[in-house]
Formats: structure tokens, C-alpha cells, sequence
């Protein structure tokens, strides 16, 4: 086995690890996160945090975790009403860049949580596509604020179906066992999409922290 790990530090930080398991199907699997304290420098509360779980190789979670500082910063910079839409559009450009980077064969899941204030409040918004998970501490309890976007989402297959995709053996395009994802661009035919869910919560003095990890965690742990 072979671990490898490179941080990039400008602005903010972000690192990116690779490991390699050295065997017949020579399976490679990479994560990249980005950390942005004060993503807004006008806003000290503002900041950014996000998981990307690469499949394939990192050039996809590479590309996410540097890209989406500078886009989510630009769309704060509008301080629009609700960040909803703005998210939506960073997933949307990102994944559409990624064309360019021959994505074809790669990809990456993808949890993205983003903090500012609204008026009085500090608000969260949690975005993902995959299995890669967020949970928040409630007063003790458990809540996860994303969807695991798998063949076995009852949700995500009847979508994937209906628009005439395909999904065997619990995969999609028999392939990949997540229905959302960035790049992989040669299975969009059959239904991937990177379009997120995004759930918007105004934090309270009850929620203590916020867990984002990838579904290797989540696979042995229980939210």
C-alpha cells in the first residue's frame, strides 16, 4: 500500500490524499478536502468546508478542492438573499470544467458545508452528491443533513429509471455505486447528475458540531 498526502497552501488550506492498494483490480481511491476560515473577509463567521472522495484518480477531487474556494467566495462576495441557487451554479460550473480535464473515467463524490451570517443568524448550508455525509450534533442527537445518493435510494432509482438510465447489480451503468457525482461525464447517459441536495439550517446554541466524512467511515460508524 502506498499513502500519499501533499497540502497546498495559499489563501486557505486544502489537502489532498492519495491510497493506492497495490493489487489485481489495482483500485485507487483518493480524497481531497478544502478548510477556508473567514472564506468572506468582511464576515468573520463566513467559512467553508468540504470532503471530496475521488474514484478513479485525483484529478477530480484535486480540481474540486481547489476550484471551489474562488467560486464560492465570488458568490458570497453578491451577499445574495439565500445561497441556495448560488450553490447550485458553483456545482453546475465546476462539474462542466471538468470536461476539459478528461473526466471521462474519473470522478468524485462530494459534501460541501458553508457557513455565514444572515442578519442576526449564523446559517449552514450543506450541499452533496454521493455518499459522502454530513451529521450534526443536536442537543446530543444525531441529524444527518445529507441524502446518500446510492442505486439503493429508493428516490434515486426511480429518477435514475425514469429517465431512462440504467443500474445493474446495484450500479450505475453496472458500473459506479453512487447516482451523483462530478466528472465521470461518459456515465451521464445513463443518469449520473451533479446537481446537489442542499439542505439550509440556522444554527442554534444546541448544535454543538458538524461531521463530514466519506462513505469509508460511514461504512463502519453509524450517524
Amino acid at each position: 500500500m502506498r499513502i500519499e498526502i501533499s497540502v497546498s497552501d495559499h489563501k486557505w488550506r486544502t489537502v489532498s490524499s492519495a491510497i493506492s492498494y497495490e493489487s489485481a483490480n489495482n483500485k485507487c481511491l483518493v480524497t481531497a478536502n478544502c478548510i477556508v476560515d473567514k472564506v468572506v473577509p468582511h464576515d468573520p463567521s463566513s467559512g467553508l468546508y468540504a470532503i471530496f472522495d475521488g474514484h478513479g484518480g485525483r484529478q477530480v477531487s484535486d480540481y474540486c478542492a481547489e476550484r471551489f474556494p474562488l467560486e464560492i467566495r465570488k458568490e458570497l462576495m453578491k451577499n445574495p438573499a439565500d445561497l441556495c441557487q448560488p450553490i447550485t451554479d458553483v456545482f453546475s460550473k465546476i462539474n462542466n470544467e471538468l470536461r476539459l480535464i478528461d473526466s471521462d473515467g474519473c470522478g468524485s463524490t462530494a459534501c460541501v458545508a458553508v457557513v455565514r451570517k444572515e442578519g442576526n443568524s449564523n446559517v449552514l448550508y450543506v450541499a452533496n452528491v454521493g455518499d459522502t455525509r454530513a451529521v450534526l450534533s443536536k442537543s446530543g442527537t444525531a441529524e444527518r443533513l445529507s441524502i446518500d445518493d446510492k442505486c439503493d435510494n429508493p428516490e434515486e432509482n426511480s429518477r435514475v429509471k425514469a429517465g431512462g438510465g440504467i443500474i445493474l447489480d446495484n450500479r450505475l451503468g453496472g458500473v459506479l455505486a453512487v447516482t451523483r457525482a462530478f466528472g465521470d461525464h461518459a456515465l451521464t447517459r445513463v443518469g449520473l447528475i451533479a446537481v446537489p441536495h442542499i439542505v439550509k439550517h440556522t444554527l442554534r446554541p444546541s448544535d454543538k458540531y458538524l461531521v463530514i466524512a466519506s462513505d469509508g467511515v460511514w461504512d463502519e460508524l453509524s450517524d
